[in-house]
């Protein structure tokens, strides 16, 4: 069925007579659900300051005991290192902003119930929104961010190209099988090595160790659901995998890698999703797009702005501690204009630039 025109169809006995409209319904289903992620990493924020710091501290050292020969060292200093001092600034502001009204808007609905329904719901929008713009941010920033360290790209081998690898000659249900096998034994090898006294998984290089119940395993939906086909308990049973294996999954297309350098109109044919939000125009017609959306063909990207998805290669992301959302407030105010009869209504927030802490684990597990 057409969009309706206004037009009201013509009665079917007096034609010189129309049928009039029976009700209007304003559809209030809309979101069902909401990416939740960015709601655990929630942190204290507030009016006062702008700033948050974490501290990161080494291990110390021991060194042999000399005896009585100590007496001689005894005001000796023994200053720890200087810890690492990482901040994190409430730096971003936006604000969503809706004109409504009691008045001319009114004459398009037929009872005022309609009309008040039609009103409440876009007033709803307004926090809906803001958690759509939230829950974006956040899954791009994870599925698109990589960390410094060495030891925080992990590569799970599933190449088939010679004899000596597992998969070799293997196709279909028992391809997938071990694919998963590869990548449950990946999973429990780094959760021992994370366990132990290790510098690998940490930007500054300090000694840590993590408890296997802290790891927060973030998956990419294509292996998820690929694995899920197959005999999960059997693959992931051992050392708590089928815990993480149900612990975040994100959809596939917030993975991906993010352009280091200016696209080109030319060299954007739609396959870059952008990183935030913000309007493109191509040819004259602007396209609002979400954190995740596609970056519609023909689109200028700045560097930073965009990335290509999805990244077939991205299996998971294991962390320990969520990168901080920190809120600066969260306003909404009105204004009644009594020259045009309207109401402006705005949302207007703060919060972080997002960054990953460098005391912690960010790793990515891929493909090699």
């Amino acid at each position: 069925m057409a969009a309706f025109t206004g037009q009201l169809r013509s009665n079917e006995i007096f034609s010189a007579l129309y049928n009039m409209i029976i009700s209007q319904e304003v559809f209030a289903d809309n979101l069902g659900e909401h990416q939740t992620l960015v709601d655990k990493a929630r942190v204290d924020g507030g009016l006062f300051g702008d700033t948050k710091l974490y501290y990161a501290t080494d291990v110390l050292k021991s060194a042999p005991w000399g005896n009585d020969a100590e007496a001689a060292n005894l005001l000796a200093l023994h200053r720890p290192e200087a810890p690492e001092c990482q901040a994190i600034h409430l730096d971003i502001f936006r604000q969503i902003c809706l004109t409504v009204d009691n008045y001319l808007s009114k004459r398009a609905w037929s009872s005022e119930g309609a009309f008040s329904s039609f009103n409440s719901i876009m007033l709803g929008w307004m926090r809906e929104t803001k958690r759509v713009y939230d829950g974006t941010l956040y899954n791009v920033f994870i599925g698109t961010t990589k960390a410094t360290g060495a030891g925080q790209t992990i590569s799970v081998n599933l190449d088939s190209a010679s004899a000596g690898d597992p998969l070799y000659g293997l196709t279909g249900v028992e391809k997938e099988q071990m694919e998963a096998m590869l990548i449950a034994q990946k999973l429990a090898d780094l959760m021992v090595a994370m366990g132990d006294y290790s510098r690998d998984f940490n930007d500054y290089g300090n000694l840590r160790s993590y408890a296997k119940d802290g790891i927060k395993v973030i998956w990419n939906s294509k292996f998820v659901n690929k694995i899920r086909k197959i005999d999960l308990p059997t693959i992931f049973h051992k050392d708590g995998l089928v815990d993480k294996f149900e612990e975040e999954i994100l959809p596939e297309r917030y993975f991906g890698d993010v352009n280091a350098a200016q696209v080109s109109a030319a060299s954007n044919t739609g396959q870059y999703r952008s990183v935030l939000e913000k309007d493109y125009t191509v040819s004259n017609v602007v396209t609002h797009v979400f954190p995740g959306d596609k970056i519609p063909a023909g689109a200028v990207i700045a560097a930073g702005e965009g990335y290509t998805a999805p990244a077939k290669d991205v299996i998971c992301k294991v962390l320990v501690k969520l990168p901080p959302y920190m809120s600066a407030f969260e306003v909404g105010t009105s204004f009644f204009n009594p020259k045009s009869l309207t109401e402006n209504h705005y949302l207007t927030f703060g919060h972080n630039t997002i960054e990953y802490l460098k005391n912690y684990p960010f790793i990515t597990v891929q493909v090699k």
